[in-house]
């Protein structure tokens, strides 16, 4: 409609003086201003920040997302060039969850949005595939800090029933003891199910009656199944499929604890050593359960629903040979990089590995300046200990809060070091990957089998033999290479996989 109202938000900003040689925010504002009534938009809001941006979290930003989310009838903003809109790699992962939204960068002459032509949508699809990338490392270097406690015995997880998680008071650190009030019915409990002479509901029943209670009721059946499967109670844990020796004191013998796991026929049908390639992956298309894996016999692989929410459906089985084969055709579709193709994403590669420096010299910055501030703090509270000017008590309260606290920012350091050589690493993946997919896939373990699919797509759906995936944008946009190259329309990205085949839906 030729009359309808357009609004817009304005974004500038100027983060460091480095910067400032570029456009000043004034000028910023005449030009903006000049470029949204040139093109008829009615300016509802002018969002300006100074100040370094390294980090996520900018004010102004985040002021002006809180906006978009209120204002729906707002769907542009105007802003000088790309790396004043993105100064991080969540803004472009923030900004790509609004639909509809159109991004006009004025000195570039270019407009970000659905309606952009097929390669600019690529770039910016690839752009955020990197960024969603970086974070997922980022994420990942955090995890593996929770999982060296892990390996050395420490549970991270709020302790089950007949434990409690308490603060040691010489160490100020999180344990878990034995709760000596539930502990001795949690024994009861392994006992009577041994005997095999009790069903679940009379030995609910029993317990109860016997002073174990959950706010004056009985505990759930299914609570209390959960718990005689669980190894913690032998002085074990199991942390994503893997088994670990813990720390904590053990409640029940293994003799007792065999006893119960031979009544449920749970021998040793599932091993916790086994690298199973999909599990935490695809969801049950009935009930939105997650698959889980089993082997059969020694050698066959088979992935079918948990049935953890109580649900009736049907549990499809499927072999993971023919996971391994649906997933392998879809890759074969991947065309190969030749050209302008191969040249825009190597440029669009470059960008984002700027991106990515000033990011990180920012924030390395920014963390070094509190490690230093902190080292200062420590120092002079030894010297202050040393003269007799505080209390060994006092001492020790902040040396161990200081240090904590330094150790802390030490390792945001290590992860932002490692999460930097994993994109450095990863960063061709898209190139050298389009290029050799079937046989790069063949060959990646578990672990990187997930890493290219979770790139791929998401919300894979496993129901009735057919594997549901919804391609990210930048995939679908290269599958579909002919939309790329000859700016045809875009195919649906919502893809069902009958074992090898694909249904498109338009």
């Amino acid at each position: 409609m030729e009359n309808e109202i357009k609004y817009a938000y304005i974004y500038r900003r100027v983060s460091s003086k480095k910067q400032e040689k570029g456009y000043s925010l004034d000028a910023q504002e005449r030009v903006m201003n000049e470029y949204a009534k040139k093109h008829g938009y009615i300016v509802a809001g002018d969002f300006c920040e100074g100040v370094t941006s390294g980090k996520a979290g900018r004010k102004q930003f985040n002021i002006m997302l809180k906006e978009l989310n209120a204002h729906p009838e707002v769907r542009t903003i105007i802003t000088e060039k790309t790396d004043r809109i993105y100064r991080n790699f969540k803004d472009y992962v923030t900004l790509d969850e609004f639909k509809g939204l159109e991004v006009h960068l004025v000195v570039e002459g270019k407009i970000i949005s659905d309606k952009s032509n097929s390669h600019e949508k690529l770039m910016h699809a690839i752009k955020v595939v990197l960024a969603k990338n970086y974070l997922d490392n980022l994420s990942e270097e955090v995890k593996k800090g929770q999982k060296e406690k892990i390996r050395q015995g420490g549970f991270p997880h709020k302790a089950p029933l007949g434990y409690l998680n308490v603060t040691d008071n010489e160490t100020q650190r999180k344990v878990i003891v034995v709760d000596p009030v539930k502990a001795p019915y949690i024994k009861r409990l392994f006992e009577l199910y041994a005997s095999g002479v009790y069903s679940g509901d009379e030995i609910r029943k029993i317990l109860f009656e016997e002073g174990l209670n959950h706010k004056g009721k009985p505990y759930a059946k299914s609570r209390l199944f959960c718990a005689l499967k669980n190894v913690f109670y032998i002085g074990k844990f199991v942390v994503n499929g893997v088994t670990y020796e813990g720390k904590h004191e053990p409640i029940i013998d293994v003799d007792l604890f065999n006893s119960v796991q031979k009544i449920f026929n749970q021998s040793k049908a599932r091993t916790h050593d086994i690298e199973f390639n999909y599990t935490g992956l695809i969801r049950c298309g009935h009930c939105g359960c997650q698959l889980t894996a089993e082997l059969k016999k020694g050698r066959y692989i088979y992935y079918h629903c948990t049935g953890k929410r109580g649900g009736t459906c049907k549990k499809d089985w499927i072999r993971e040979e023919e996971l391994d084969e649906v997933f392998l055709d879809l890759i074969k579709k991947l065309p190969q990089p030749e050209g302008g193709l191969k040249e825009l994403i190597k440029n669009t590669m470059k960008e984002m590995r700027k991106l990515k420096g000033d990011f990180e010299e920012n924030s390395t910055e920014e963390i070094q300046k509190q490690i230093d501030r902190l080292t200062k703090r420590l120092d002079n509270l030894y010297s202050d200990k040393l003269d007799g000017n505080i209390t060994e008590k006092y001492w020790r309260e902040k040396h161990e809060l200081w240090y904590q606290e330094k150790d802390t920012l030490l390792n945001k350091l290590r992860i932002l070091n490692n999460a930097s050589k994993n994109f450095d690493e990863g960063s061709n993946l898209l190139s050298n990957f389009l290029e050799h997919a079937p046989r790069l896939f063949k060959s990646r373990n578990a672990k990187q089998k997930q890493q290219i699919l979770k790139m791929i797509g998401s919300n894979f759906t496993y129901k009735d033999k057919k594997l549901s995936v919804e391609l990210s944008s930048v995939f679908d946009l290269l599958i579909n290479s002919s939309s790329v190259l000859n700016g045809a329309r875009d195919e649906a990205r919502t893809r069902d996989i009958f074992l090898g085949k694909e249904a498109f839906y338009h």
